[in-house]
């Protein structure tokens, strides 16, 4: 979802090679090495990640093996040729207990198999002896996209297949955090390579919501809006917990001189009429 925008942003000023994970799986070091030897990058987004949240609570062996592992693998790879790497990560990687946006120098503390297996892949990323020191983790959180299934797919589906009489969805009210758009995360990404910047930066779209808030907010664009009233988590029994709040504050960001992303609703609003116009 992310890699498919990212390559049609990067083209427009790179040359891209795109693996997907047929071509380059993360987890054989050999065939990673192989990969970088014969096409010499200067710069490797990493996107690849095992993202199934409760996926990973149930095999936490692959999880660690590409969340991890494989950072580590892209990373020593890379730097062998000199080459920088961009790490994406998750707001999953705090445990929610602040109620004000988590900055980059925020202490971690991830309560789920996906989230220790993407903090590790960050430090897996920089190395335990310096040798990463010019790459960069990038921290997004609530990714949605239109080259494959996402939150906002499944709020409009689920609405358009209500009843004629009294419709009504339900989303969760007790986890708040920052809807991001892949386009926009991607042209953030375009922005920050033609930097030096290194370390860890958030870069999501701005302000924060629940996922009632915004599944609210994506019912509004249907002809006939449906209610979307409150669930809870503790009673969808899922089997890996999630933050309650893991709002990301963009604060390296302005640091570096860069603008902040739009605001969620805006960029809903813009993802929304451009999958219409696509249909």
């Amino acid at each position: 979802m992310l890699g498919q925008d990212l390559v049609a942003v990067l083209q427009a000023k790179h040359e891209v090679l795109a693996l997907d994970h047929a071509a380059c799986d993360v987890s054989d070091e050999a065939a990673v090495r192989r990969i970088f030897c014969e096409w010499r990058p200067k710069l490797v987004v990493n996107c690849a990640a095992y993202a199934d949240v409760d996926g990973c609570e149930r095999d936490p062996e692959r999880a660690f093996a590409v969340n991890a592992r494989g950072a580590g693998h892209v990373a020593r790879a890379a730097e062998q040729l000199g080459a920088r790497v961009f790490y994406i990560s998750t707001d999953y990687v705090f445990n929610g207990g602040k109620r004000e946006p988590y900055q980059e120098d925020d202490p971690t503390g991830p309560i789920s198999i996906y989230g220790q297996s993407k903090l590790e892949g960050e430090q897996q990323t920089f190395g335990s002896d310096g040798a990463g020191a010019r790459h960069l983790v990038i921290r997004t959180s609530w990714l949605y996209g239109i080259h494959r299934p996402n939150f906002v797919e499944k709020v409009l589906a689920d609405a358009q297949s209500q009843p004629q009489l009294n419709p009504k969805l339900e989303a969760v009210a007790d986890q708040i955090s920052c809807p991001t758009w892949t386009l926009h995360l991607s042209q953030k990404i375009t922005e920050l390579a033609e930097t030096s910047a290194c370390g860890i930066v958030h870069v999501v779209n701005t302000g924060q919501c629940s996922r009632q808030e915004m599944a609210q907010a994506i019912v509004e664009w249907l002809p006939r809006p449906v209610p979307v009233g409150p669930t809870y988590w503790a009673k969808l029994n899922r089997p890996a917990r999630r933050p309650a709040y893991s709002v990301l504050g963009c604060r390296r960001l302005e640091q570096l001189g860069l603008e902040p992303l739009p605001h969620w609703r805006e960029a809903l609003e813009e993802y929304l009429e451009l999958r219409t116009i696509r249909q």
